[in-house]
């Protein structure tokens, strides 16, 4: 089931939204809808205690990432 939203965002916020779905080649609303579940996600697991960290592919360093 869905249901409709009104949000107000920033022009900013809106073309990165834009940006997003034009790389995915999705819909705005399904863009939208996954950078807010990755978000949800990405919480939860900070909540659960557990660290965020990105990967340098090419020297394999890692460093992590904080939410304030």
């Amino acid at each position: 089931m869905s249901i409709k939203v009104t949000v107000n965002l920033p022009e900013g916020t809106v073309s990165a939204i834009k940006s997003i779905a034009e790389s995915q080649g999705t819909t705005v609303t399904e863009a939208l809808r996954q950078v807010i579940e990755t978000q949800y996600f990405l919480r939860n697991e900070i909540l659960k205690g557990n660290n965020l960290l990105i990967q340098n592919p090419e020297d394999k360093s890692m460093r992590q990432i904080e939410f304030r």
